[in-house]
């Protein structure tokens, strides 16, 4: 199998599929950002998101409670699949997670995400649309932050 794993020189991952890639950098203890280009597809995609979901689960260990910033703009959807993989670790870790920001583009997207949410209880995912108001969230947490970072391109 490839290597879906690839460090960055800014010290953050990035998690490659064939269509999927997720840039995730921990921003400090217990508060990453995560930005992500594409959806899951295949079954290349589908252990990118698996690895993403360990990679929180090790910092939700580091931490002990775990603030998810999210930009999804480069994503057209969230697959039916997805969502019921990402509401069971949600579910399973629901004690330790702080409210989470997504910034969004697609309506498609954010009904996907308005799903996840009832799957899981009301008030953990916070949706926005506006990239200023969700950058001036992150920096809330990563003051030096000057731009939302992207997944780069392959």
């Amino acid at each position: 199998m490839p290597e879906i794993r690839r460090a960055q020189p800014d010290g953050a991952l990035l998690l490659c599929g064939t269509n999927l890639r997720v840039r995730l950098a921990v921003l400090k203890p217990g508060v990453v950002l995560a930005s992500a280009q594409g959806e899951v597809f295949d079954a290349e995609d589908a252990r990118v998101e698996a690895e993403l979901l360990l990679e929180l689960d090790r910092e939700l260990e580091r931490a002990g409670s775990l603030t998810v910033f999210a930009d999804l703009r480069e994503s057209p959807q969230l697959p039916a699949a997805s969502r019921k993989q990402i509401a069971s670790w949600a579910r399973r870790h629901r004690m330790r997670l702080l409210p989470s920001h997504f910034l969004v583009r697609s309506k498609l997207i954010e009904a996907g995400l308005a799903m996840l949410s009832m799957l899981i209880g009301g008030g953990m995912f916070k949706i926005h649309t506006n990239p200023r108001v969700f950058l001036a969230l992150v920096r809330k947490a990563a003051p030096n932050l000057r731009a939302l970072p992207a997944a780069p391109d392959l």
